[in-house]
């Protein structure tokens, strides 16, 4: 039996097959490890992100403070304006 040049073989339609999903197998084999190294990214991301919130949120507790502490002392030195001069006793 003759092969016209039309016709192709079994064997070489399995390999060309088989040559085609490794190929697609690759892609995809690609896109993942892009897709890894992005997630690691955005890993490394959250975690610098979260140390500066964390230093952020730490300044904003001793400002919170500071401003207690200030409105103490005020609210200290307007009941002392309040009561008025201290009056010596002789």
């Amino acid at each position: 039996m003759t092969i016209s040049n039309d016709e192709v073989s079994p064997e070489k339609r399995t390999l060309d097959l088989l040559h085609t999903g490794a190929e697609a197998e690759l892609r995809l084999l690609k896109k993942e490890r892009k897709a890894e190294r992005r997630l690691a990214e955005a890993i490394a991301a959250l975690a610098a992100d979260e140390r500066r919130l964390l230093r952020a949120q730490n300044r904003v507790a001793v400002s919170r403070s500071a401003v207690s502490d200030a409105e103490t002392r005020l609210r200290e030195a307007q009941a002392q304006r309040a009561s008025g001069p201290a009056v010596a006793h002789d």
